[in-house]
């Protein structure tokens, strides 16, 4: 099982092992006290050890005295568990993780056969390691050793039950000797055998590491006639156990430290999100998404291709390349995401690793700079336009206009209107063909906004009026300045205006409001028109898009406003409902 806790040790991950371990469920203990899985009497202990460990300066230890700790389940049942902690700093917060193991089993079935093993021990003096008996005083004075003692520690069996030239005690490490003493008394005193590892100094002065167990052998009054156990060797055991403790400690960094959003899944269910993946699919906490179909989280176009990745993996593909997808947040929102996987195995079987990259921002970027280069070719062909349809225009208008006053012919003369009009559009077109693409820079100053607008609410006055639109202006008073170009904000009402006007053709309301805002003012210009259906909004600033009827619009005039906004540094967006009307919500920065 595996626990992680922050410093206030409240539990922030629960694996699944640990929940059939302690018959919790996840969502049951995240953000409870670590030692409300401790009996009530090891728990202030245990909130001791934990301060002493977060305090020095060692990232991972075992937990215990014995080498074990007691358990408590939900259902009151105390069992027996190996334990080791350790910790890391992510962004200066640190986290502990508790690795546990259940050693219940095992203990039954050491009590089981207790008296089997005992005798057993004494007859493999052949195997690594030795088989000894010995009185318990302070320097474990052996009065029995099978011969594997020397291949052990590199003394013989002389050297200790004759000469007496040394003592298992001398042999055992400074750092471990009252620990293992401890131990081994506090096992004899509750008449238990005793498990314990610990180092020695073999005679050439090598380290090993050593696995003992042992355990009191008792006269028939009751009294400790002596100790009778078996030594082997575990220094490559050890030696792969930190080896193995420095991978997951590498593990769990890069986990927690990666940019990606990572996932684990087993049999189709979220078994583990580290933070970036919380964040991405806009979780609160991990126990939101854990044990959620992974299938939830994409895209319902995606999901024949998940399938399909998720089964080769499963059938034995190392991984799947990296693939361009769309997630679905728990909210709803759909993000664009580069998502890769890899197989890999486990105690508990195979798993697959899903890494996932947020890449809306990218796609935006990408998207801006393909209309950034559409709006460069536009430049060019305007202008080319502009010489090579302009001129002949200009031509036939003056034609038809000096025409228009020398014929009395009413067919020629509506001919001739008819010619002026379409070539009076064509330069319309022509016009803000050019303003679009050569649009200057704007020249910022300290401008009235209010005065504005109300300077083209009047310049729309008899229109507005003849529309049977009513007009209502709020503004603040005083209005803060903002810094923008008089011109450019004149033509960016005036298209807003415009607009309102088309899409009220049987009249309504157009409501112009100016408030202030930290840093920006904000301009709301609404109408009660038809509105604009919930497909067409997001086209409805690119540019030669239009609602409107064939020869009524170009389809640049929103595109025109986004584009003097966001030179303003400035920002606009548009809200609305077929048939209830249409907003538009403009913030510019205040002057100085």
């Amino acid at each position: 099982a595996i626990i992680t806790v922050d410093e206030d040790q409240k539990v922030v991950l629960f694996n699944r092992a640990a929940e059939q371990m302690f018959g919790y469920s996840t969502r049951e203990v995240i953000g409870q006290p670590l030692d409300r899985f401790l009996p009530a009497r090891y728990r202030e202990g245990h909130r001791h050890h934990m301060r002493g460990f977060g305090q020095s300066g060692a990232t991972s230890r075992k937990m215990g005295k014995l080498g074990m700790v007691m358990g408590l389940r939900l259902n009151g049942e105390e069992f027996p568990i190996e334990a080791s902690i350790s910790h890391i700093a992510v962004e200066h917060q640190k986290y502990y993780t508790v690795i546990l193991r259940d050693i219940t089993d095992r203990k039954r079935t050491e009590d089981a056969h207790q008296e089997s093993q005992r005798q057993l021990s004494t007859l493999i003096g052949n195997l690594p390691g030795f088989v000894y008996r010995c009185p318990n005083d302070r320097d474990w004075t052996f009065d029995y050793l099978s011969e594997g003692v020397s291949d052990l520690t590199g003394y013989t069996v002389r050297e200790y039950l004759v000469e007496r030239s040394t003592s298992y005690s001398d042999n055992t490490h400074p750092g471990d000797r009252e620990r293992v003493r401890q131990e081994i008394q506090e096992a004899v005193a509750q008449r238990r055998p005793y498990e314990t590892t610990y180092r020695i100094f073999t005679k050439l002065g090598e380290v090993k590491s050593v696995w003992e167990r042992g355990e009191g052998i008792y006269a028939t009054d009751g009294t400790l006639s002596y100790l009778e156990g078996f030594v082997t060797d575990i220094t490559e055991r050890k030696r792969a156990e930190h080896l193995l403790r420095q991978s997951e400690e590498r593990y769990r960094r890069l986990i927690a430290i990666s940019p990606y959003a990572i996932v684990v899944i087993r049999s189709d269910r979220i078994l583990f999100a580290n933070d970036q993946a919380i964040k991405l699919f806009g979780a609160v906490k991990a126990d939101e998404i854990l044990s959620r179909s992974v299938m939830d989280l994409f895209h319902p176009d995606y999901h024949p291709a998940i399938r399909e990745s998720i089964h080769e993996l499963v059938e034995g593909r190392a991984q799947v390349p990296m693939l361009e997808e769309k997630l679905v947040t728990l909210s709803g929102r759909s993000v664009d995401a580069e998502v890769s996987a890899a197989r890999f195995v486990d105690e508990e079987g195979p798993a697959i690793l899903v890494m996932l990259r947020d890449i809306s921002e990218r796609k935006r970027l990408q998207e801006q700079l393909r209309k950034t280069e559409r709006i460069a070719e536009l430049g060019t062909v305007a202008s080319g336009m502009a010489h090579e349809i302009g001129t002949p225009m200009n031509v036939i208008l003056g034609r038809a206009e000096y025409l228009m006053d020398r014929v009395t012919d009413e067919p020629i003369k509506k001919g001739l209107q008819t010619i002026i009009t379409q070539v009076e559009r064509i330069t319309r077109v022509m016009n803000q063909l050019l303003s679009f693409a050569r649009r200057k820079a704007p020249e910022r100053v300290a401008l009235d906004l209010k005065q504005v607008v109300e300077d083209s609410l009047e310049m729309f006055h008899e229109r507005l009026a003849r529309n049977q639109i009513q007009v209502e202006l709020r503004s603040a008073d005083p209005c803060p300045m903002v810094l923008a170009d008089a011109d450019q904000m004149s033509q960016v009402m005036i298209n807003l205006v415009m607009n309102a006007v088309h899409a009220m053709p049987e009249g309504g309301t157009l409501r112009v409001a100016l408030a202030p805002e930290p840093q920006m003012v904000r301009l709301t210009v609404a109408d009660t028109g038809h509105g604009v259906p919930r497909e067409v909004i997001k086209k409805i600033f690119d540019p030669f898009f239009t609602t409107k009827e064939f020869g009524k619009g170009t389809g640049l005039g929103l595109t025109v406003v986004k584009g003097i906004i966001e030179e303003h540094q400035g920002s606009i967006a548009v809200e609305s409902q077929e048939g209830m009307g249409t907003t538009f919500t403009i913030l510019l920065p205040k002057s100085e």
